[in-house]
Order: structure tokens, then sequence, then C-alpha cells
């Protein structure tokens, strides 16, 4: 009794899951009628099928597919039918910030006329990369004419710098006050009874000033001042050293007075800033999960799997297989007893097996080849792949025995619903004791899981 209600309650739970999962990535952009339409852009890089499609920055439908047409990509989507796509309507491939995921902006016109299903929309080349390093570029112009007119007024070539300028000046100051100094002394002569009386008058006033002027005193204003003079000439010698380590080319300000090949690198480090985004934005992976049972006493048979798209021509593959009873092992024995000869051969089963599977492929158009390890054997695989009807027939050669020759297997997988799938296999295929395979799986694609972990998380 305690079993039935495991087995219950694990059934309730993958069924949870499997709800959930329909629910979250069965179509981010929400529920509702959807009209079909078509577009052709000439660069996709970074849109895959299930790519969202905005109205306003809101999710209103999906990318259904994409196709090659001639030099350009054929873009299927559709759109929730309570938006009201006119005539004029635009869309245009857009970014969500620096390193962000693309998306579809679609911007309804304001014509009477409203599309018709599988009608073309047309697109516009949205400013990318290219348009940032063309504007840095110009940025990068402008920066250094503001650069060239600075170092014109510091350190301009052939004339006396500005600073120099104005040390000369405070001199000549200096060398007026000492001509006033001489002339007030001179005007003082002769008039000394009227000074003595003055400075008997200001007495007090005198001795207060003669405290601040002491150079000796160090609370006294003169000492301050002393010390400001002093921070004054240390400054000024601090920036003529500036000065000429900047007309040197010394440090970045100089550099950038000096070396115009700056600008150039910053534009070189841009574009390699560039070209590292896009590859990564343009790798794609896939997620499968597989379970089901096999008919030549096999028992329960699942497979993970996990593929990897570097471009949507190239794909790696890699996946673990388990069955509750494990292929068979022949082992041969052969003995001499007096000079006569037994052969012995043993057939064993192992439980709970682990197999591997790492390939490399390549697809060309609908068909798919790899090879590499195929269920920890070496092999190699064809797949067709029919988009209209989400199909793919598959067909597999591995685990080479003498005298029985390849196994091959031949696989049909068909997309029920969403990210839900039903497959069938035969393996065997000549030799004896052919057996049949049935399973039923999830795959989520980047779009599903990011659908699904947010919702999560």
């Amino acid at each position: 009794m305690n079993e039935f209600k495991v087995g219950l309650l694990a059934i309730a739970t993958i069924a949870a899951v499997v709800f959930m999962s329909f629910k979250i990535t069965s179509n981010q952009s929400g529920f509702g009628q959807y009209v079909q339409y078509k577009t052709i852009v000439k660069d996709a890089s970074g849109i895959f099928p299930k790519t969202p499609i905005k109205v306003a920055g809101i999710a209103a439908g999906r990318i259904t597919s994409i196709e090659l047409q001639g030099n350009t990509a054929l873009i299927s989507f559709e759109i929730l039918k309570q938006i009201q796509v006119t005539k004029n309507t635009k869309l245009r491939i857009k970014s969500v910030g620096f390193l962000g995921d693309k998306y579809i902006e679609l911007y309804v016109g304001d014509s009477p006329e409203i599309m018709s299903k599988n009608d073309f929309i047309d697109s516009e080349e949205a400013a990318g990369m290219e348009t940032l390093i063309k504007d840095a570029s110009e940025v990068l112009v402008d920066v250094k004419a503001i650069v060239k007119s600075l170092k014109d007024s510091v350190a301009p070539d052939g004339e006396v710098s500005p600073i120099k300028k104005i040390l000369a000046d405070v001199q000549v100051l200096v060398e007026n006050t000492k001509v006033a100094t001489e002339a007030v002394r001179r005007m003082t002569t002769g008039n000394e009874e009227k000074i003595n009386s003055l400075v008997e008058n200001l007495e007090s006033f005198s001795y207060e000033l003669a405290y601040q002027v002491d150079k000796g005193n160090p609370d006294s204003a003169m000492a301050d001042i002393k010390q400001v003079l002093g921070n004054t000439k240390k400054i000024t010698e601090d920036l003529s050293k500036i000065v000429a380590d900047v007309k040197m080319g010394k440090g970045t300000m100089g550099k950038l007075l000096v070396e115009d090949e700056i600008a150039d690198q910053v534009k070189d480090t841009l574009s390699s800033v560039q070209k590292i985004v896009g590859k990564a934005d343009a790798i794609r992976t896939e997620l499968s999960v597989f379970t089901g049972v096999n008919t030549g006493d096999k028992g329960g048979e699942s497979e993970v799997a996990f593929r990897i798209f570097p471009s949507p021509e190239r794909f790696y593959h890699l996946g673990l297989t388990t069955s509750e009873i494990g292929p068979d092992k022949e082992t041969v024995t052969d003995r001499t007893t007096n000079g006569v000869t037994t052969t012995t051969n043993e057939i064993t089963r192992n439980k709970d097996t682990f197999r591997f599977n790492v390939e490399i492929g390549r697809r060309v158009q609908d068909f798919a080849f790899r090879g590499g390890l195929i269920e920890s054997t070496g092999g190699l695989g064809i797949d067709y792949y029919l988009q209209d009807f989400g199909t793919k027939f598959s067909l597999e050669g591995f685990d080479y025995k003498k005298n029985k020759g390849a196994n091959l297997r031949f696989i049909t997988e068909m997309q029920i619903w969403n990210v839900l799938y039903g497959r069938a296999s035969a393996q065997d295929i000549g030799r004896k004791g052919t057996s049949a395979t049935v399973q039923a799986g999830l795959r989520f694609n980047d779009e599903d899981l990011k659908g699904l972990l947010g919702f999560f998380f």
C-alpha cells in the first residue's frame, strides 16, 4: 500500500513539472489567438525560434521558424490577434543592453488598412555595435581636437608658455613695488616730526602690528604668509615639472598630446569587443530528457542530452543513456583436454548500466551528419528534419561486432506540443533479436530555460 502511495505521489509530481513547463515555456507572450506574418532581413545573427516579438516593449508574439532564402533570412512569426497590424507597420532587430539577447520590436503604423495573414512586414536595419564603433570614432576625433587645443594653450610650439609669462609679470610687479618703496622713503625725508607724532598716537597699533610681522613668532601673520609663499613656490615648481612631463609625452595626458595612435588603439579594442560579444551571443544550447520502455527485455530506458550550437550549421552532442538491463556481453573460452578443444560461450548482462554519447555534427539544409561515441562505442548517424511537421528521422550505426556487423537503429521523433516530444525506435536491425523502444520526453531551448528558471528564481 505504501508503494502504491509513493507511486501516485511520483506520478503527480512529474505531471506538475510537465504542466508548469508547458505553462511557462509554451509562449512567453501570453495566451490567446495569433496571426502568422513573415519578414525578410539581411542579418539574423542572434535570432532563433521562440525569440520574442515585442510591441511597445511588451511581449506580443514569437518567431516560429527561420529559413535561408537566397542571401537573406526568411523569418516567420506570430502576433496576438488583438494587435492591429497595419500596412505601414515596421519591425527592427534590437538588443537588451550592451551584451543582451536579441529580440524583434514591432512598430505599428497609423494606416487604416489591416494586414492579412502571412503578409510580409518591412524590416529596418537597427543600429548595432558598428554604429557604436563609428560614433566612438567621431567622439575620439573631437577628443583629439580638444586635446590639441589644450596642448597649444599649455605648451604652444615656438612660443613662451602662459605660465612663464605669468611668472615674468610677477617679477615686473615686484620691481614696481621696489620703485614705489623708494618713492615713499623719499617722501618721508624731512617729515620726521609728523611721523613721530603719528607713531606715538598709534603706539598700541604699532605694537600689535609688530607682533604680527615678527618672523620668529610662530603665531604671527608673517609666519603664515611665509608658509603660504613657500607652498606657492612648491606648487609652481610642481606645475613646471608637470608641464615638462606633458611636453615629453609622459603619463596618460602626455600620451594623448603626442601619440595620435591611441585613438586607433581604442577603436581596435572596441572592434575586438564586438567580435567577442558576437561569438558569445551566437552560441545556443538545447537540453532534452527522454524516458520509456524497451520491448526486448531491456526494461526501462532513459536519456539526458545536451546540445551546443556554436553556429546554426554546427553542433556538439553530449548525452548519458541508462537502462534497467544492459546489453549482452559474450565471453568465448577455449579449453584443451587430452588434445580435445572445447569452446564455451557465456552471455552475461549487467543491470542499471550507463552509456555515454559524445558526438560532433554538421547540418546541411534539412540533413544533419554526426559521428563519435554512440552509447560508449564508435558510430555514425544521419538525421532528416521535416520542419513543417516538427518531425525528425534518424539512422544510426554503432556497436560493431564480429560476425554480427553493426547495430543499426532507426528513430522517429515528433513534437507533440511545445516542449513535449514522443520518440519510437527500432534497434538491432539485421541482427537476431530486433527490439523496439517507445519514449516520451521534454526538450528545452535557451528561451524555454530562461522562462523556466525565471519562474523559480
